[in-house]
């Protein structure tokens, strides 16, 4: 693996776990409008309407860092 593969690689973990990091804010702080509850996990907590689109954000960044490092350099 060459020097700039590595650093791509390691540019990429890291935008990963920021967004894994801020999904999981997002996903267990209480905001306003929120939504109804589409699934329990416990009694007072569970997974909102509004949970949906943090976790559609999460998952397109997510996939968007994979497909860059899948693209090879010519």
């Amino acid at each position: 693996m060459t020097g700039d593969a590595a650093l791509r690689w390691l540019f990429a973990l890291v935008a990963i776990a920021v967004l894994s990091a801020f999904a999981l804010l997002l996903v267990t702080g209480q905001y306003y409008n929120e939504g109804p509850v589409l699934v329990r996990v416990a009694e007072d907590r569970g997974l909102h309407q509004g949970d949906v689109f943090v976790l559609t954000g999460w998952a397109a960044g997510v996939l968007s860092l994979l497909g860059l490092l899948t693209v090879r350099r010519r």
